[in-house]
């Protein structure tokens, strides 16, 4: 599950280590590495397109200077004036190597 960006915060410049300007257009797989929840982000994003409605997956991301984190990705659809699902919002949370219970590991998904 990879999207093109088109924006960011400053939180995410400085956890991911990307200036918005090099992201814009790039697709997020530019963050995906042999760690990351493959299966989980699959699941998720065909939950969100399907379902219309935030999913939330734990996984590991690369920065920009190729170290890793472990993250809490909740992704949320956003509608245009007509009701219909034109982009996401994903929200990365570092979690470090702090284990969510009921998380059961990084296969997780809601």
């Amino acid at each position: 599950g990879a999207f093109n960006m088109v924006g960011c915060n400053k939180a995410w410049s400085n956890l991911c280590g990307y200036a918005e300007s090099e992201i814009i257009g790039k697709d997020s797989s530019i963050l995906q590495n042999d760690q990351t929840n493959h299966l989980g982000l699959r699941d998720a994003v065909q939950r969100l397109f399907e379902e219309e409605r935030a999913v939330k997956v734990v996984t590991t991301n690369k920065r920009k200077d190729g170290s890793r984190f472990r993250c809490h990705l909740t992704m949320a659809p956003l509608y245009n004036a007509q009701g219909k699902m034109t982009h996401c919002v994903a929200i990365l949370k570092n979690i470090g190597n702090v284990q969510i219970k009921g998380f059961g590991g990084t296969e997780f998904c809601v």
